[in-house]
């Protein structure tokens, strides 16, 4: 007869290696079932519909609250150099030996630097009274708040204070306009908002002030260059550093010259047109957000309130979770 020592060794042999009447499956159990998950899914499948169809009319509705946006565009292009221009004369020559590159005509990289500058931008929203556009774009909250439509006129009773052109500058330069240099050597401007006559409008009063801004810029700059040089002129006898000078004052004219018409070239006057890709974005990422996150409550409900992972280890935290839950609730 085999004795009980001899016997528990076979027993475990026989059981996997493991004491009792089944092997250990704790850490198995643990593991989240791929094939539970599926039946949550299918289960609920009804209820999971419903709510990705409210999901996909809600950002249906969203879309349409939002409504589209136009875009108004236009490509610039730095105005080229005519170095020998027979209406010139010397003065075309002397351009050319001063080296100077576009004659002193801003490229693309200097146009950049002015739209970018707040001193532009806020000489822009003056000039042209952008304020009141701008809160209204930007800000419309406060615009509905402290603006009175009827008479025109902002409510400055409640504390409020209406930003200065240098304040509204940079977030006009930030959100409302774009700058983009293509490899073709050309500059694309664009205006976004959800007004078409804004986006156009801005985006041709912003050319416009942009031609008289460089013009002004470059020709004060060539002017106040002359009267310097020809001061220095007067007082200079030497006849090689005075033929330098006459080269330098003509580079000066021609420069001033070249920007008096137009300062740059604009291929593509603007135009706006609509898009509304939100129309189909919103109802699709709206479906997705409902799947997930009613795939993420009923899979929690299911293993809170329903049998999954009924190992005792797990069960023990299943109750802890629900000790929380009733304590929030």
């Amino acid at each position: 007869m085999m004795d009980t020592e001899t016997a528990k060794p076979l027993t475990e042999k026989l059981n996997g290696g493991h004491s009792g009447n089944r092997p250990e499956t704790g850490a198995a159990e643990d593991e989240i079932n791929i094939l539970e998950l599926l039946y949550v899914f299918v289960k609920y499948k009804t209820l999971i519909i419903i709510l990705c169809g409210l999901g996909f009319a809600g950002g249906h509705i969203a879309a349409r609250i939002k409504g589209p946006t136009f875009i108004a565009e236009a490509v610039v292009t730095a105005k080229e150099s005519e170095r020998q221009s027979p209406n010139l004369g010397a003065f075309g020559a002397f351009g050319g030996l001063a080296g100077l590159n576009m004659a002193g005509n801003p490229g693309l990289d200097k146009i950049q630097l002015y739209l970018n500058s707040r001193g532009f931008n806020s000489e822009l929203i003056e000039k042209y009274d952008l304020t009141t556009d701008i809160y209204a774009k930007l800000w419309p909250k406060v615009y509905r708040k402290f603006y009175d439509t009827i008479s025109g006129r902002w409510n400055t009773d409640d504390g409020f204070t209406l930003g200065t052109p240098m304040q509204l500058a940079g977030a006009f330069n930030g959100i409302l306009f774009k700058q983009t240099v293509t490899k073709e050597g050309t500059l694309e401007l664009q205006v976004k908002s959800s007004d078409s006559l804004f986006s156009y409008r801005t985006l041709s009063i912003t050319i416009e002030h942009l031609n008289h801004y460089i013009q002004n810029a470059v020709q004060t700059d060539a002017k106040d260059n002359v009267a310097y040089l020809e001061r220095q002129l007067i007082s200079i006898p030497d006849p090689l550093l005075r033929e330098k000078l006459q080269e330098k004052i003509a580079a000066e004219i021609e420069k001033a010259m070249i920007v008096s018409k137009e300062a740059f070239k604009v291929l593509d006057r603007p135009f706006c047109y609509r898009i509304h890709k939100e129309k189909k974005l919103y109802p699709i990422a709206g479906a997705f957000a409902m799947f997930f996150v009613s795939s993420a409550l009923l899979i929690f409900g299911h293993y809170i309130f329903g049998a999954g992972n009924t190992d005792s280890d797990s069960r023990k935290w299943v109750n802890m979770i629900r000790k929380e839950l009733k304590r929030i609730i």
